[in-house]
């Protein structure tokens, strides 16, 4: 029997959460201590919390194990103490800047333009306040600005003389924080446009779409699951709950199912329950063109379907693996086909 070996799953999503190794210290005397590993690291200063101190916002350079983001509070003996890491789905070519309000402002740069996203730290967290999708470099030519805070935004096309700006309403959006969504204005125009088939979307739906998003940016999720352009694999639900499928069926190779089912919880953290099984059909590639040899490989190439299951908790950006009983499978992973 040839035995077939089923990919990672959620033992492997899990890598891009919480489980992986710590990459940023706790406490450092200086910006050269804050990483663990010998990394390029990005950083900008300013006072961000107004106490009068400078602190940090510090990206790993093209790091993609572990945690690669992370914001510091300085002291005034010179130190830092780490707030809170994260790990994002960013581009390598980012920028960081701290700008003279104490806002976090993150630019990553694209060949088209760039992703502009602003965060401030209030309420014990740093918030979504706004940013901008420029595409001036792209065939379109335009750029938008948000403003969470006024929920305006500003669309100008073309550049120069010939430059014409709108203003537009956006949607009554909830408090977003840094980790709940991916720095990507593509991957977020569901913000704008009140999801997949142009719906209104209530909060909770927003974050959980955000949650969603950062699975996939970050590759916590079978690759055909991260596809986010088709937005028929988004979760669909009520804010009772929420739920996602995927499959794929590969001739030759592989049958997979995936669901996923999203609950908020009354301290409001979402729990996530995955479902995932696979089936090997690799055997068919060894199918003679006329199947005249197909009950001779049936009979050497027996497979079982392998099935996985996990959960994780969604709280404050981070993912955390949590034990899930055996017996609480998600309704809809017998929804296959």
């Amino acid at each position: 029997m040839n035995a077939f070996i089923l990919p990672a799953l959620c033992a492997l999503t899990l890598a891009a959460g919480s489980l992986q190794a710590q990459n940023f210290n706790r406490t450092a005397n200086s910006a050269g201590e804050i990483f663990t590993l010998e990394n390029t690291l990005v950083t900008a200063e300013g006072d961000m919390n107004k106490d009068g101190v400078k602190d940090l916002v510090v990206m790993a350079q093209g790091y993609l194990s572990g945690t690669n983001f992370a914001f510091y509070f300085g002291n005034k003996q010179g130190g830092y103490t780490l707030f809170r890491d994260y790990e994002v789905g960013l581009r390598e070519d980012v920028e960081l800047s701290v700008t003279a309000q104490g806002v976090a402002r993150i630019q990553a740069n694209r060949d088209d333009g760039a992703d502009i996203f602003l965060f401030r730290y209030e309420g014990g967290d740093f918030r979504l306040i706004g940013g901008k999708e420029d595409r001036h470099k792209s065939s379109d030519d335009y750029d938008i600005s948000y403003n969470y805070l006024t929920d305006k935004m500003i669309r100008t096309d073309g550049h120069g003389s010939g430059r014409k700006s709108e203003t537009l309403d956006l949607p009554k959006l909830p408090k977003i924080h840094f980790g709940w969504i991916p720095l990507n204005y593509d991957m977020l125009a569901y913000l704008v446009d009140g999801g997949s088939e142009g719906e209104d979307l209530s909060p909770d739906s927003v974050l959980v779409m955000g949650i969603f998003r950062v699975m996939q940016a970050n590759g916590m999720l079978f690759w055909h699951f991260c596809d986010w352009e088709n937005p028929y694999r988004d979760p669909v639900g009520s804010d009772e709950g929420w739920y996602a499928y995927d499959d794929h069926m590969a001739p030759g190779s592989y049958n997979y199912w995936a669901t996923l089912d999203i609950t908020k919880l009354p301290d409001g953290s979402f729990q996530l329950d995955m479902d995932e099984s696979m089936y090997d059909r690799s055997y068919e590639a060894l199918f003679n063109e006329d199947m005249s040899n197909i009950d001779e490989i049936m009979e050497e190439y027996e497979t079982e379907e392998e099935t996985s299951s996990c959960r994780w908790i969604f709280k404050d950006g981070r993912f955390t693996e949590v034990e899930r009983p055996a017996e609480t499978a998600s309704p809809g992973s017998e929804a296959k086909g």
